[in-house]
């Protein structure tokens, strides 16, 4: 009951949110197109991923030269030249090894966009389905409704009996109860409508999307999802996922960083020259000249090999990794694989017992009219249906549910898969 009355208030809270807010009906795929096109968080990690391109750029800059001089004053300049030039440092078979990492490192924070984009497509299919579901629970609370108002009317019709009174009092509370019962769940799908705006973040309060399916009861698309054979999941979650892909890329780059800590071992050099004179006043003026200089980094007092050893770890521990990740995988993909399958035959069977169940509850009522049951009877018979439409909701939400962890750990949209690719 807590929980409802806050869910009530944050409602309320956001009345004068939705008072003002243009609402727009829109299909799943409609939704899907709208976040992935306006989400607040997704453009962000766009506005990185160009940051990252930049360092592309940074690795494979060039060192600055460097200005040297060196000015003699007094007599000692009589017998040394002053200088003054330019020294560049260069270094030695490094630059395009970095800036293949930084390549790498660019790939790997692409691939991990186009990963965010995918989990928040599943985020917004699950919304949207979370929507539908509060909007059957309240379809289901305003049929009861409806229900219990015949009630009130049929025992206030009925031939007078001894339970008579008993009867109608009866319907008449579980007339009121049953308004509460409504008005919960109409918060409840309001806060799921809300949620799913949240997920949308567009960045704009002036629409509020809502779905444009009506319940989980009519043919909603999604309800004739085939999957492939277990196999062809199998091997484009080995070859799409994008964990693997990112995998791969990491791979990649450390064995390029194990290449830089092993060329840190090659020298950089220092090529320098410039012009020199003698500036003292006895010498004659036709001293001067040119000097050239150079220079070479001496690995003898550390060779690097605590950084190449380092890189090799990490780069056979990234290898590791993939390796236990895809035997993870594919017992994960197995398990929700016939999770799916048998929720599937469950909804099936539940909803041959839905029909059922509805029929007992309308031969039930008939005979009440005609007093060949009692009151109770019919109650439990009703009470008895709502737990099947329970369970109903239950089995379409394990169904649904199923396709979704499919869709994430094979890591590609199921439903576009290119034949040709498998």
């Amino acid at each position: 009951m807590r929980k409802f009355f806050i869910i009530a208030a944050l409602i309320f809270s956001f009345l004068p949110y939705s008072a003002r807010a243009e609402v727009v009906k829109a299909d799943l795929d409609e939704l899907i197109d709208i976040g992935l096109g306006q989400n607040c968080e997704l453009n962000i990690k766009r506005m990185e991923l160009e940051a990252y391109k930049k360092d592309i750029k940074i690795a494979g800059r060039l060192k600055n030269p460097q200005i040297q001089s060196n000015i003699m004053l007094g007599n000692v300049a009589l017998g040394n030249a002053s200088q003054a030039g330019l020294s560049l440092p260069v270094e030695v078979l490094k630059r395009g090894v970095r800036k293949k990492i930084a390549e790498e490192e660019y790939s790997i924070k692409e691939t991990e966009l186009k990963q965010a984009e995918h989990n928040y497509k599943l985020q917004i299919m699950q919304a949207y389905f979370d929507v539908l579901y509060a909007k059957s629970v309240y379809k289901i609370q305003e049929e009861r409704l409806k229900l219990f108002k015949d009630l009130v009317q049929i025992t206030t019709d009925r031939p007078k009996d001894a339970n008579y009174e008993i009867d109608n009092l009866k319907a008449d509370i579980q007339y009121a109860r049953q308004k509460i019962e409504l008005n919960r769940a109409k918060a409840m799908m309001l806060a799921e409508q809300f949620e799913l705006n949240k997920i949308l973040n567009t960045g704009s309060d002036e629409i509020m999307y809502d779905t444009k399916d009506p319940s989980l009861f009519g043919n909603w698309s999604y309800w004739n999802i085939k999957l492939p054979e277990y196999k062809v999941l199998e091997n484009t979650a080995l070859q799409y996922s994008y964990i693997i892909r990112i995998t791969d890329e990491n791979i990649e780059k450390s064995a390029q960083e194990v290449k830089l800590s092993k060329r840190n071992r090659v020298p950089d050099v220092s090529i320098a020259g410039g012009y020199a004179w003698q500036a003292h006043s006895s010498a004659p003026n036709n001293y001067s000249g040119a000097f050239v200089g150079f220079g070479m980094d001496v690995p003898i007092l550390y060779n690097f090999t605590p950084e190449i050893q380092k890189a090799e770890i990490f780069l056979e521990r990234t290898k590791a990794g993939k390796k236990a990740y895809e035997n993870q995988l594919k017992y994960e993909l197995k398990k929700d694989y016939n999770t799916f399958k048998y929720s599937a035959e469950n909804m099936n069977y539940s909803q041959k017992i839905l029909e059922e169940s509805k029929r007992i509850v309308e031969l039930s009522t008939e005979a009440y009219i005609k007093g060949k049951n009692s009151y109770t009877d019919l109650i439990i018979n009703e009470t008895a249906h709502q737990e099947i439409l329970s369970q109903y909701l239950t089995a379409m939400s394990r169904h649904f549910y199923s396709y979704l962890e499919i869709m994430q750990d094979v890591g590609h949209d199921i439903l576009l898969i290119d034949e040709e690719l498998l």
